[in-house]
């Protein structure tokens, strides 16, 4: 993750851009000093000439000197750099003068030196290339503004990033507006604003979810109140288990609304198998008998890794199916590996899962009426809240639905 960070782009950017500059600063200079020391080198070599004649015709120092003074040379007087030319005096000079030429890397220097005293000419290229260093200088000191700039501007886009995890992760209560006359600061009004419109919207679609589920148990259970008071107890039993269905049904609802909406508080524990059967049995409103006749059990009590109330919903719409489209036989439920199957005779899926898996999914290969519907949806979406897959495979004439990974590794 640190290496595509644009933080880390921007950085060696930068750092390359310096290195760059240093080079190139380096070589420029270097080259400036080489080019002015063979000049420089080529006029004190005429300088030299000019003075082996003067001295040949009985010029004296102060000649030289003032010759020199005409060619605007100037007698360098600093102590430290007159230290370095101590080892160029010739000993036990007695009569004459010397004038030779003195190369060292900051610069050409003109030596004279006559028996009573020394002196030295020329001038230090630190000097005369101050406007190079100063302009280098400058050069880095933009680069380090410009540096500190950009990495100014996009900083607030962690506090964005931050800011729209927690809003990926179900906290509406965001707020990112970064005071910046940018495209980050833009990118930040944009996504409040959007993130504005998005909880007006959630706040809408719960508020109409639970108008309609309010709504709707109200007549179901002045039906089913009603239904209690009827004599005959074949039709009593049947209006009571329908009312029990549409009850159920308005409850699995409101599961499914709030783990689309990720209000939903994952509960992942231990679980036997046979509770879990139960529950999804009393569902499906099936009693021992039918039970008895529709399925085939694991004889073992298992132990599943789940959320209770979610799975219990999956596996429910997943019998749900095998028992409205098995052509003969029982379903039959086992565990092979850490997986359970759910398996029933019966024609293959017309399409791929992932197709059956859309919400509002319409069979048109099939004749008969409705179809798998959201069913498969709503098992995708409830195992895939629990980090669980589901897998499909038809094999020797059965359909078999395959829950990943559920079992216990206590079990």
């Amino acid at each position: 993750m640190l290496k595509n960070s644009i933080f880390v782009k921007i950085t060696i950017l930068f750092i390359m851009a310096i290195i760059c500059l240093g080079a190139f600063s380096y070589y420029f200079i270097r080259e400036e000093i080489n080019e002015r020391i063979l000049k420089d080198q080529l006029k004190y070599s005429q300088f030299l000439a000019t003075i082996n004649q003067l001295v040949r015709f009985g010029g004296d120092i102060e000649l030289i000197e003032k010759y020199l003074k005409e060619l605007d040379l100037h007698q360098i007087q600093d102590a430290k750099t007159l230290e370095q030319f101590q080892g160029y005096l010739t000993q036990n000079l007695t009569d004459g003068m010397i004038a030779k030429i003195i190369k060292q890397e900051n610069g050409i220097y003109l030596f004279l030196q006559t028996p009573h005293k020394w002196k030295l000419y020329g001038s230090l290229y630190s000097h005369r290339l101050f406007n190079y260093y100063l302009i280098t200088f400058f050069a880095f000191l933009v680069v380090v503004f410009l540096f500190v700039l950009v990495i100014k501007s996009i900083l607030p886009l962690n506090t964005l990033r931050k800011e729209i995890r927690k809003f990926a992760d179900g906290q509406t209560n965001i707020s990112c507006r970064i005071n910046q006359n940018d495209e980050i600061g833009e990118l930040s009004r944009e996504f409040e604003n959007a993130a504005e419109k998005i909880n007006a919207l959630n706040q809408s679609r719960h508020l109409f979810l639970r108008s309609i589920m309010h709504e709707l148990k109200t007549p179901i259970t002045k039906g089913r109140i009603t239904a209690e008071m009827i004599d005959q107890p074949l039709y009593k039993e049947r209006l009571c288990s329908v009312f029990d269905r549409l009850n159920s049904l308005i409850n699995e609802f409101a599961k499914i609304e709030e783990l689309s909406s990720r209000n939903y508080c994952l509960n992942k524990q231990d679980y036997v198998l046979k509770d879990i059967l139960n529950r999804v049995f009393a569902m499906l409103l099936l009693d021992k008998e039918q039970i008895k006749e529709s399925f085939i059990l694991p004889n073992e009590n298992y132990l599943l890794h789940c959320d209770f109330e979610i799975l219990t919903l999956a596996i429910k719409n997943l019998l749900d199916n095998a028992l409205k489209y098995k052509t003969k036989d029982k379903v039959e439920i086992k565990i092979e590996n850490k997986n359970l199957l759910i398996l029933n005779f019966g024609a293959p899926l017309p399409y791929t899962l992932q197709d059956h898996a859309k919400p509002f999914f319409k069979d048109s290969k099939s004749n008969k009426s409705g179809g798998l519907g959201l069913g498969i949806y709503i098992v995708k979406s409830t195992l895939e809240s629990q980090g669980l897959k589901l897998d499909y495979r038809y094999e020797k004439d059965k359909n078999c639905f395959i829950i990943q990974g559920i079992l216990s590794n206590q079990a």
